[in-house]
């Protein structure tokens, strides 16, 4: 059977468990797969289809980020020439607006404050920004009604051994624990890999001899 829609993802795990029994909790297995995989796929280098972007206006000290985002990788705003720096600790924010409360002018800097940007300074500040956030979202989730996703489409085999191995805890399978675990674990370095080269698939098409032309 081709895993190429939800449904036969459903059907193919079940087959390969050996068990026509577990209709309500092959979904679960898939659901534990995705966030798996995307914790993966972040820590060891996401593919390019793993980045967005999205544009909002911002009226505010603080907004909400996108509900998919796994982190953020720059925030740009109308009329400035670079993006904002993050700092790495919302507490360093507080700080600031402590020591300088009266701190003006465009936002220079933010901090992830759990599903919200905060922006500083914001003092006095009644216009409103055009922002573009550029950011590493999660796989998107399958579902009867999402039937497919960029991820099941190129790596449908991330999906069947991730499932697998979400699977074995739960039928106290731990003869196939380490086998699925193994498998699975080489199917995401070969995705971050993957992504990795293709990312850098401009400069390998086209090399520059130094001091001379393409």
């Amino acid at each position: 059977m081709a895993l190429d829609t939800y449904a036969n993802l459903k059907t193919s795990v079940a087959d390969w468990l050996w068990r026509s029994d577990l209709t309500a909790m092959v979904p679960d297995f898939i659901a534990l797969a995705e966030a798996q995989i995307s914790r993966r796929l972040v820590q060891l280098g996401p593919p390019r289809e793993m980045f967005g972007r999205s544009t909002a206006t911002i009226t505010g000290e603080f907004s909400a980020i996108p509900s998919d985002c796994m982190y953020v990788r720059s925030l740009w705003l109308s009329g400035q020439k670079i993006p904002l720096r993050f700092v790495d600790d919302p507490e360093k924010i507080v700080e600031r607006k402590q020591l300088f409360p009266s701190e003006a002018g465009d936002p220079q800097v933010a901090a992830l404050v759990g599903t919200e940007i905060q922006l500083w300074p914001w003092t006095g500040v009644t216009a409103s920004y055009t922002a573009e956030l550029t950011y590493c979202k999660r796989v998107p989730a399958l579902s009867d009604t999402a039937t497919t996703n960029w991820l099941l489409t190129l790596h449908p085999d991330a999906y069947l051994y991730g499932s697998l191995l979400q699977a074995a805890p739960y039928l106290k399978n731990d003869e196939r624990l380490q086998t699925w675990g193994t498998i699975f674990t080489t199917i995401i370095s070969d995705i971050s890999e993957a992504g990795r080269i293709g990312r850098m698939a401009p400069t390998i098409a086209m090399p520059v001899k130094v001091g001379g032309t393409p």
